[in-house]
């Protein structure tokens, strides 16, 4: 390709959210030329949910149908245990924003399908180019990659960053990489799964903590399944993910898994939870993992990366009315982001900060073993637990009062059955007292980690604080 051609756009990178990044722009009359160092369909380290959110951004870009078409039913309940009792069983809340349900499909056919479309609505595609990095010239962005082991430059009035946690463009503007709360995951197909109860299935365990096993199967007895874990600078992992993995396989899982076959090798990936410090410059914006926006409190990433893609797009239709790439007018971006988004991030970013140090991981598993018994004779409040948790309802309201007093149950027999105590809940108990043990006596050996800690989660808190209190005063204002 000519160098000299100047496009639209190039967005870097065809996953989800460079795909309908791809397809917002093409699909408004934009020159939108696509970057991928992989031809598709490619191979990609997922999940594989498609949540009730990614299924209504589906809807917005057109092409939710053909993804429907490729699933084997829907899924509609989950199952959370702890520590290896089933805790919680709940669907996705209805009358929301988003459908009651879920889909499994692989990576390799979903991303394929976005590019599709995107190509569809008239972006051009390019599969080879390794991008090496990004300069912002007089009048448009210069792209520099390698393909085939020859340079390649390619031009654009504004240039979309969807490149993953890796990001080259993302390191371009300035940004570290991995500096921050990470999650490192492993995941396998297995064919013939025996699964009882609902199709996806939640497993938090004190040996990886925070972080969660997942089953997610189809009609047929396919099955992705995986473990993340979240880790911290200060908080490395105790043990290879390979190994944890194996463990939750053996113990979790041995009776779903006889008679299942594994399809293909265990295959590894990372996402980051923490805010980089630009997701926009002059001539570029960052969208997806590329801008760490995958859900700090379930992992969730596809919708959020296509969400993102539109208001990024937004930001590149704005621009492009004004004549003005620079930051001044991308700034748009990030308050479309933060006004629709932010605040709900901000809330998972917080939940995750206090959750990631080890040494009380009992207590916070105390907590969650609580709710979900709270939810067990309240449809409402199992409901709102479930809702926040899979980001169909606003996480926000996590920490609003008013919210909570609205969802938490009435009857005082709900309470009573949270605080009726059985032995074997008392060794539960009694690691969580030793936890705060542990914590002090961590603090007082290797005292910075935990007063960096304490401060980091202070501060968020502080800030979350602040958000909500200049929200409830902006009517007042109006």
């Amino acid at each position: 390709m000519n160098a000299a051609a100047l496009h639209d756009v190039i967005v870097v990178g065809a996953g989800p959210g460079g795909a309908a990044a791809a397809s917002f722009l093409a699909g408004r009359g934009m020159d939108v030329l696509v970057l991928d160092k992989a031809d598709f369909p490619r191979e990609k380290v997922c999940g594989d949910g498609l949540t009730p959110q990614a299924i209504a951004w589906l809807d917005r870009l057109g092409c939710a149908e053909e993804v429907l078409a490729e699933t084997k039913g829907c899924i509609k309940a989950c199952d959370l245990y702890i520590n290896g009792r089933k805790t919680l069983s709940a669907g996705f809340p209805q009358r929301t924003l988003y459908p009651d349900f879920a889909v499994l499909l692989d990576r390799r056919r979903f991303d394929h399908i976005l590019l599709r479309n995107a190509l569809a609505n008239g972006a051009q595609f390019r599969a080879g180019p390794v991008v090496r990095g990004v300069s912002r010239e007089r009048g448009y962005a210069s792209v520099f990659a390698r393909s085939g082991g020859k340079s390649e430059e390619f031009r654009g009035r504004i240039v979309i960053g969807a490149d993953g946690v890796s990001s080259a463009v993302s390191r371009a503007i300035g940004n570290r990489l991995k500096t921050g709360v990470m999650a490192v995951s492993v995941r396998a197909y297995f064919t013939g799964v025996k699964c009882e109860g609902a199709p996806i299935k939640v497993y938090f365990d004190r040996s990886y903590f925070p972080g969660y096993g997942w089953l997610f199967a189809d009609e047929t007895g396919f099955a992705n399944i995986g473990l993340g874990y979240a880790l911290d600078p200060a908080f490395p992992l105790p043990e290879a993910p390979g190994a944890t993995f194996r463990r939750f396989l053996r113990r979790e899982l041995a009776e779903v898994l006889s008679g299942a076959e594994r399809l293909g090798a265990v295959a590894g990936g990372s996402s980051a939870f923490f805010r980089p410090d630009k997701i926009f410059d002059e001539r570029v914006m960052l969208v997806g993992d590329a801008a760490n926006q995958a859900d700090p409190l379930n992992g969730g990433g596809i919708h959020k990366a296509m969400e993102s893609a539109f208001y990024a797009a937004r930001a590149a239709e704005a621009a492009f009315a004004a004549g003005d790439f620079s930051r001044r007018t991308l700034a748009l971006y990030r308050r479309l982001w933060e006004s629709e988004t932010g605040a709900d991030w901000q809330t998972a970013e917080l939940f995750l900060t206090i959750a990631k140090n080890p040494a009380i991981r009992d207590f916070c598993l105390l907590v969650l073993e609580r709710i979900g018994r709270l939810t067990a004779g309240d449809a409402g409040f199992r409901a709102f637990a479930a809702g926040v948790f899979s980001g169909v309802l606003a996480q926000r309201l996590a920490v609003s009062p008013a919210a909570l007093r609205r969802a938490f149950p009435k009857d005082l027999g709900a309470w009573q059955a949270v605080l009726r105590w059985h032995e074997g809940e008392r060794g539960l108990a009694r690691r969580a007292a030793e936890s705060f043990t542990r914590a002090g006596g961590a603090a007082l050996c290797d005292p910075m980690p935990q007063l960096g800690w304490g401060f980091e989660v202070a501060s968020k808190a502080l800030r979350l604080a602040e958000r909500e209190v200049a929200a409830m005063a902006a009517p007042a204002r109006a």
